[in-house]
């Protein structure tokens, strides 16, 4: 075998990582032009072509598993993981803050700075102001990272407890990148309902903060709210907020729903990661006097699993609604 025919044939196989059909469309040009550049006598692809022909071929697969990116649904479901993400990390920064003002005597520069970043995304994607707004989006995402990375050094644990909130603002800043070009995209429906659930869950937080105070503080025997009412006064409140927040989400039309699912799946899949994944490192890291820090390959985990968890998710979307519309079609077939 030739120094050329081994090559073309390694050529073939990294081909095998792109979908089918862009194969046989383009396989014949992209390996004639990948050989025409090779050096003479050259036996192996080098490491730029391999890491060039992978990375491209994820993103043809991703782009085939999500559909057109640049759609109506897509665009109007990212538009909505914008604003409420945006309203919810608003609402958990001023929470934060909120303590430390009335009982610390100073608060570090990143508790304002957070809130501040996401009200910023939240006037300016409201006001239109798209490209704006993802550069405050990133900034506060930025923000968000650096207020739980100086955690690490002596508490890991509370690290990937914030898990979940530095991979919403991640998320919030590739929505609002992807909002970024492209014509204006109408507000989500109702979307006052997803501000009204989040108004009761603040609520249902703040009945669960208060609830074990005593109400009669300095006699022999105290009696607290937690005696008086032996339920717990935050659950109702969150029934509440979950009803409204499932109403909001269900007005948004069914692309949209599915899609709100698809773009939300990296914040699931990294809580559920950290409160079953790793409940036994977090358990450990606090019983010893000195933390115990993640190992690379918990890193590497923790890293891939938003990805992986958004490419699952558009895959089952893309495969949903293909399979919706070949039933639909059968049955306008045996309707006629």
């Amino acid at each position: 075998m030739t120094a050329h025919d081994e090559l073309e044939g390694r050529y073939r196989r990294l081909m095998t990582a792109y979908p089918l059909r862009h194969r046989r469309e383009y396989e014949e040009e992209m390996v004639g032009v990948l050989l025409a550049a090779a050096e003479p006598g050259q036996r192996r692809p080098s490491v730029r072509d391999r890491a060039d022909l992978l990375v491209n071929a994820l993103a043809v697969r991703l782009r085939g598993c999500a559909g057109d990116s640049g759609g109506d649904a897509w665009r109007r479901a990212a538009h909505a993981v914008q604003l409420v993400g945006a309203l919810l990390l608003l609402a958990v920064g001023v929470r934060r803050l909120l303590p430390g003002l009335t009982f610390y005597p100073g608060v570090e520069p990143l508790e304002f700075a957070r809130p501040a970043a996401w009200a910023a995304v939240l006037i300016l994607a409201s006001a239109g102001l798209r490209r704006v707004a993802t550069g405050a989006a990133v900034a506060g995402a930025v923000v968000e990272t650096v207020h739980v990375a100086q955690w690490y050094d002596y508490s890991p644990s509370q690290v990937l407890r914030a898990g979940w909130l530095v991979t919403l603002a991640l998320v919030v800043a590739v929505s609002s990148a992807w909002l970024a070009g492209g014509g204006r995209v109408a507000a989500p429906r109702g979307v006052w309902l997803f501000g009204a659930a989040l108004a009761v869950a603040v609520a249902g937080n703040a009945a669960d903060q208060y609830q074990g105070l005593s109400i009669f503080p300095g006699f022999l025997y105290r009696t607290t709210l937690s005696s008086q009412f032996p339920f717990r006064l935050a659950g109702p409140l969150y029934l509440v907020a979950a009803a409204l927040a499932g109403w909001a989400w269900w007005r948004q039309g069914g692309p949209v729903r599915r899609r709100i699912l698809a773009l939300t799946a990296p914040v699931a899949a990294i809580a559920a990661l950290v409160t079953y994944g790793f409940a036994g490192f977090m358990y450990s890291s606090q019983q010893f006097p000195s933390p115990i820090l993640l190992r690379p390959f918990q890193w590497a985990i923790l890293l891939a699993t938003p990805v992986l968890a958004f490419a699952l998710a558009a895959v089952a979307l893309n495969r949903w609604e293909r399979l919706s519309a070949l039933v639909e079609l059968g049955r306008r077939a045996e309707k006629a």
